[in-house]
């Protein structure tokens, strides 16, 4: 719009001037026209002038047209290359416009990657300091559940221990009392088996036939006996070396049968089978 303005204006301004360079030539030849014109001189020669200085006006006209021309050719050059200017200057515009909103948009994007990272590092600290923690409680729960299990397989083993000495304890107690009650039974054993022995040498004693017997003889007897104590078989087992008093004395055994035994079959059991010296 600017540059057809600019046209129109010099058009005008060119029409004006031809107007006003026209009006002069003709002012002029005016001018020389009022003189008084010698009588001498042909009309031919005033309408030659004036037929050169209308040639001579239209040459200027037709030269300033030309440079008019020129200039409107130069100003269409110039403006087409302002135009081209404007338009690469645009173009460069709007490029280094793409390229800042690209640029803009990459920095925004890794601006938001960045935050988007600083993120899940602070996500993947916040999740390995839990870890941390939760692994540490852990290790704590563990290491005071070790400690008590600790202390309580301690303590099962000293009440074991106890429980061991304390057992051991009693058994030794129990052992001894019971070495002690053996050997009190077995003194008392000894003491009824010795006692019950007397008896049945007596009671063979008593039954035995003294008649042409020489003195001093002995013989040692094996004797069993059942229940009751009859007697079921007896031996001499180091005769006397007189064979009379040998017979006489198996002979009073059987004579003698039941022999005096304990009631109590314990004590009976120990003498069911006994070896006496049998010296009347």
């Amino acid at each position: 719009m600017h540059t057809n303005w600019l046209q129109t204006s010099r058009s005008l301004f060119l029409s004006i001037a031809l107007h006003i360079v026209l009006g002069g030539i003709l002012v002029f030849s005016f001018k020389f026209s009022t003189k008084p014109v010698p009588v001498h001189k042909p009309v031919t020669n005033i309408v030659k002038a004036i037929s050169v200085d209308k040639k001579q006006v239209e040459l200027e006209l037709k030269r300033l047209k030309d440079i008019e021309e020129a200039k409107k050719i130069d100003e269409k050059k110039r403006q087409k290359k302002l135009e081209k200017k404007a338009e690469d200057t645009k173009k460069k515009r709007i490029a280094e416009e793409k390229k800042l909103k690209k640029l803009k948009k990459k920095k925004e994007a890794e601006k938001k990657k960045r935050k988007e990272e600083e993120k899940k590092l602070k996500k993947l600290e916040k999740e390995r300091k839990e870890l941390e923690k939760k692994q540490k409680l852990e290790k704590e729960k563990r290491k005071k559940e070790a400690e008590r299990k600790r202390k309580e397989e301690e303590k099962k083993k000293a009440q074991e221990a106890e429980r061991k000495r304390k057992e051991e304890e009693k058994k030794l107690k129990e052992k001894a009392l019971q070495e002690e009650l053996e050997a009190e039974q077995l003194q008392y054993d000894q003491s009824e088996i010795s006692k019950f022995t007397s008896l049945i040498i007596n009671a063979i004693e008593s039954k035995f036939n003294e008649t042409n017997i020489d003195d001093g003889l002995s013989c040692k007897i094996l004797i069993r006996m059942s229940e009751g104590g009859k007697v079921i078989e007896s031996n001499i087992v180091k005769s006397s070396g007189d064979k009379l008093f040998d017979q006489r004395a198996e002979q009073a055994v059987y004579k003698a049968s039941p022999l005096p035994v304990p009631s109590e079959i314990r004590l009976f059991n120990k003498m069911r089978t006994i070896r006496i010296t049998f010296d009347p």
